[in-house]
């Protein structure tokens, strides 16, 4: 056969899919194998033939157009060349192999690629869409007496305490605002909300706001909020905690940890590691495991707990 007149009839995912050919298949590869095969042969169709045979041609434009014609998982994208590859290699012969190897090989980073870009540019349009109801919600309440009161610098706090809130819980923790109760709050503001603050914008003035701010949101947004009392009571229990939850020295120790991290090579994903290394990291260091100690001693006597990096991106806000 040449690479212009090998054609054959594939099989049906039933037909290749045995136990023994799952068994060599990787968890995510056989999660998906079904899946990336139908969807593969009915791109086939609708893109490279008018029969039931297959051809190297028809074979790329199938992998190409693939990733246009599903919306699947990115680990789906991850696993169609591999799941592909065992499906072709078991029923053609030998000799034609390696040349549809060679096209299977060759399209996977194109195939990942534009999943991924894809993927990105649809979250990415999203959070912009995010952005823009926030601001909106910031506009409208920037005419209200009791903002229009504030000072130049705590109106620009304002509006960074409303995005920075409403994004976590929209973006971060995906919930709208109906969802939103005092659990949810309190998941983002110790920890998430100060990491998301540029350095310059974590000024006690502004942790001053955050009451002041996430009450009146909750009040705008009443309509929209199922749990509405809880979350002002929340802010109302909690407003000593609210604006004195960023320390400075806390802060100070954790860059610094970070970065000795990043010389060693520590793995931060690696929870062992880390433990590890910030153990003998306090017993080189004692006076910063000393004021460590004091600020978290503090931290607890208010009910604070810090938390991780939010997993999306902030860009700035108008």
């Amino acid at each position: 056969m040449t690479q212009t007149d090998a054609t054959w009839t594939p099989w049906t995912p039933a037909t290749f899919l045995t136990p023994t050919r799952l068994g060599r298949l990787s968890k995510n590869q056989q999660a998906h194998a079904e899946t990336i095969i139908t969807d593969f042969n009915d791109a086939y169709q609708q893109v490279a033939a008018t029969d039931q045979t297959w051809t190297f041609t028809g074979l790329k434009a199938a992998l190409t157009a693939l990733p246009m014609l599903v919306d699947r998982p990115h680990n789906y994208f991850v696993a169609v060349v591999p799941v592909l590859s065992a499906y072709v290699q078991a029923q053609v012969p030998a000799e034609d192999w390696p040349a549809l190897q060679a096209e299977l090989v060759a399209a996977r980073p194109q195939l990942v690629e534009k999943h991924t870009t894809q993927k990105v540019n649809q979250e990415q349009r999203a959070y912009e869409d995010v952005v823009a109801q926030v601001e909106g919600w910031v506009q409208a309440m920037a005419a209200q007496p009791q903002v229009q009161n504030l000072s130049a610098a705590n109106q620009r706090a304002f509006g960074v305490i409303v995005h920075v809130t409403a994004e976590l819980l929209l973006t971060g923790r995906h919930l709208q605002p109906a969802e939103w109760d005092a659990k949810a709050l309190a998941s983002v503001m110790f920890g998430p909300f100060t990491h998301l603050l540029d350095k310059d914008q974590r000024e006690p003035h502004l942790y001053q706001l955050i009451p002041f701010a996430l009450t009146t949101l909750f009040t705008y947004l009443k309509d929209q909020l199922k749990y509405a009392g809880e979350l002002q009571d929340w802010v109302r229990t909690h407003h000593t905690a609210l604006t004195t939850m960023y320390d400075p020295e806390m802060e100070t120790f954790f860059e610094e940890l970070t970065t000795a991290m990043q010389r060693a090579e520590i793995d931060t994903q690696d929870h062992t590691a880390v433990d590890q290394f910030t153990k003998a990291y306090l017993r080189e260091h004692p006076e910063r495991g000393q004021k460590l100690f004091a600020t978290d001693q503090q931290l607890k006597a208010v009910g604070k707990r810090r938390g991780s990096r939010p997993a999306f991106r902030r860009k700035r806000r108008r």
